[in-house]
């Protein structure tokens, strides 16, 4: 076999690879979208129907009507609001910290931090779950924020590898200037952080969103259920309305879908510092 004809059999398995795994996430996907747009009938047609026969909103108004879903957006879009905010100011500044600061285990307590991304969930969440209770956090949406107002291992991993790529000079020339570490930060080094921020802005948004573990520990009163409790108490053993529940699910994929599609390119170019203009 030469050059050319083994180049081509590794495109093609590669290639076809790709179709078989992008095949494996997007079927659940649009499956969901079928059966919600189907009608509350078609939901159960046999054999499955591979195309829509007909397109109702029934199931999205039924979703909407009797059921709290218009809430729990709201709820979910308060816990969005303070954790976006909270994850990407204090990440960016600790961030920051360890790639400009010099002091005595710097490079160690990164390591720390970075490691810590490693704690598995199960083993985090009974001493977390302690503590919140003892500071009568339990049924608040404070122990889905604070935690994000010390930064996120992750994302202090991001902006602290965008910060290192960024030239040392421009920091020594503010200094000679008489700046201080804060306004360096702010005036300098800030204006340059649009990808990672856009980056960890869009990762987080996904966390927040898809999260159901967090908030079903957390939250036991419905007013303050987030849209992924709200969909899974909407499964009940009497009266499931299927074609509700594929609805609701619809629209929660659709939101994290979006934003990745038209966010996507910063976050493959997130952690790279292209430079400076003029």
């Amino acid at each position: 076999m030469n050059y050319k004809n083994k180049k081509v059999l590794n495109s093609t398995l590669l290639y076809f690879m790709l179709i078989i795994t992008s095949l494996i996430f997007i079927l659940p996907v649009y499956w969901i979208f079928i059966k919600a747009v189907n009608g509350p009938v078609g939901i159960f047609a046999y054999p499955p129907d591979i195309w829509p026969k007909q397109f109702s909103m029934a199931n999205f108004k039924n979703a909407f009507t009797h059921f709290d879903l218009i809430q729990n957006f709201v709820n979910t879009g308060k816990i969005l609001l303070f954790a976006l905010t909270g994850a990407t100011i204090s990440s960016a500044i600790v961030g920051y910290g360890f790639a400009r600061l010099r002091f005595p285990g710097r490079n160690l307590l990164f390591m720390i931090v970075i490691a810590s991304i490693l704690i598995p969930w199960d083993v985090r969440i009974i001493p977390q779950f302690m503590v919140f209770s003892k500071l009568g956090w339990i049924n608040t949406y404070l122990p889905l924020v604070v935690p994000l107002w010390f930064g996120y291992p992750f994302y202090i991993f991001i902006f602290r590898q965008f910060i290192m790529q960024i030239p040392y000079e421009l920091d020594e020339s503010a200094i000679i200037d008489g700046c201080h570490r804060w306004s360096i930060f702010i005036n300098i080094i800030l204006p340059l952080l649009k990808a990672p921020i856009i980056t960890v802005l869009v990762l987080e948004f996904v966390r927040s969103w898809n999260d159901f573990l967090d908030p079903l520990i957390f939250l036991n009163t419905s007013s303050k259920y987030t849209l992924s409790l709200g969909i899974y108490y909407m499964i009940t053993p009497y009266n499931m309305d299927w074609g509700a529940v594929m609805a609701a699910a619809s629209v929660a994929v659709l939101f994290p879908v979006l934003t990745f599609f038209f966010l996507q390119k910063y976050l493959l170019g997130g952690l790279t510092f292209d430079g400076l203009k003029g």
